[in-house]
């Protein structure tokens, strides 16, 4: 189920959710790593529109973010995987402004530093459970993916996304892993990705959004129908285990600075 704070139109997730890269299991084993500097304040009236964005010079920025937001954000996980999140808590949003040691982490490094940030502002504490859900799972179409692969030696983008308008969604040098977690925020449900697809590709996507006018809907085929004719790709809903997260506690505000 998609929280309240509709993550379907917020670019900024769908930025940061996939460009961090995913923290293995054995990394959450070690020591966190954490910011040179933070400071975390409740959002009001004057905080900008809901988004996170990594920044040059190892910097974060993150407005009117409400909390399970950041706490998918640190966990790297896609929709349907974050549980026990505590009543009205998505209506909690905070403003961040972070400075890693790095001017340029590694990838999942800021993730790993936003786990404990949100462990000492917040006092978060989880634990991983293997729980059945309904998902779905990205496959090649029989037609063959319509991708097309990025040029060799192309510098990566830090923000390799872009939704200029709802169903309007661009890619650069991105991987079919990162393409499921994106879906997922659009889908509300975890995307699992089985294309076999290698490398990065650059892709333009366009479908009829929920919030669609009349005559874009019309113009436009359904996200299903567009990753099939326009990727190459398909989804399939089906049951699966899966890991996900399980909030234990969690304050609903941050302490000092």
């Amino acid at each position: 189920m998609l929280y309240s704070w509709g993550v379907r139109q917020a670019l900024g997730v769908l930025t940061l959710l996939v460009h961090c890269g995913v923290c293995g299991q054995a990394q959450a084993q070690e020591p966190l790593p954490t910011f040179e500097v933070a400071t975390v304040r409740a959002s009001g009236p004057t905080s900008p529109p809901i988004s996170i964005q990594r920044l040059p010079g190892g910097r974060l920025v993150t407005s009117n973010t409400p909390l399970p937001m950041l706490i998918q954000w640190a966990y790297q996980l896609d929709e349907g995987r974050l549980f026990g999140v505590p009543k009205g808590l998505d209506a909690i949003r905070f403003d961040v402004v972070a400075k890693a040691p790095e001017e340029e982490p590694a990838a999942g490094r800021m993730a790993l530093m936003m786990r404990a940030l949100l462990a000492d502002r917040f006092k978060l504490v989880v634990h991983h459970e293997t729980r059945e859900v309904t998902a779905y799972t990205l496959v090649a179409d029989p037609g063959g993916a319509k991708v097309r692969s990025s040029s060799p030696g192309e510098p990566a983008d830090p923000n390799p996304f872009r939704m200029s308008e709802p169903g309007s969604l661009t890619g650069r040098r991105v991987t079919a892993d990162m393409l499921a977690t994106v879906l997922s925020n659009q889908l509300g449900r975890p995307v699992r990705n089985t294309t076999g697809f290698p490398g990065n590709f650059d892709f333009a996507l366009r479908w009829a959004p929920d919030t669609a006018t009349t005559t874009i809907a019309q113009d436009r085929p359904s996200l299903f129908t567009a990753i099939r004719e326009q990727l190459g790709f398909r989804l399939v809903l089906q049951k699966m285990d899966l890991d996900v997260i399980v909030i234990d506690h969690v304050e609903r505000t941050a302490t000092d600075n």
